[in-house]
């Protein structure tokens, strides 16, 4: 573990907007709201992406999701999802690119109980921040959220490693 550490703190310095590939985590609450009621729970969403120019990326998404029930009606859900997404960068917030703003969206297939599968997507915005070890991004997104039986909104913060 400790020469892992060493070995990514050593590698050369990447800009956030850096072509290449990366892998990131993100994991935070959504709600979704769906004819039975809204629904509140955490989301973990893990991607594998490569930068094809400085604005433009490209990447496959895997998520998970548990969704409590409303009080007046049972049943507790869970959802698994996987798809592609695309994002572009909007803004360059500062002169050395340590801090930009992206656009998101992503589609794909979702698996969930109690309610069957079907289509899942999202899009939002995300504020990506590279603190002094350059390999490593900060971020936080905002999504809406499209499931088969509902809308929603999900606050996922993010780290980001470029690979």
């Amino acid at each position: 573990m400790i020469a892992l550490i060493a070995a990514l703190l050593a590698a050369p310095s990447l800009s956030v907007s850096q072509r290449g590939p990366w892998v990131e985590m993100q994991a935070g609450p959504q709600v979704l709201f769906r004819s039975r009621g809204a629904g509140i729970g955490p989301e973990v969403r893990v991607d594998i992406g490569v930068g094809l120019t400085e604005r433009l990326a490209a990447e496959a998404w895997l998520s998970g999701a548990l969704e409590e029930s409303p009080l007046r009606s049972p049943g507790d859900q869970s959802r698994v999802a996987a798809g592609l997404a695309a994002r572009a960068r909007l803004f360059q917030l500062d002169s050395e690119g340590k801090l930009m703003l992206w656009a998101r969206a992503g589609a794909g297939w979702a698996a969930a109980t109690p309610t069957g599968s079907g289509p899942a997507g999202f899009a939002g915005a995300q504020l990506l921040f590279q603190p002094f070890v350059k390999r490593f991004a900060l971020g936080l997104e905002i999504d809406a959220v499209a499931v088969r039986s509902g809308l929603g909104l999900a606050v996922l913060p993010s780290l980001r490693c470029a690979l």
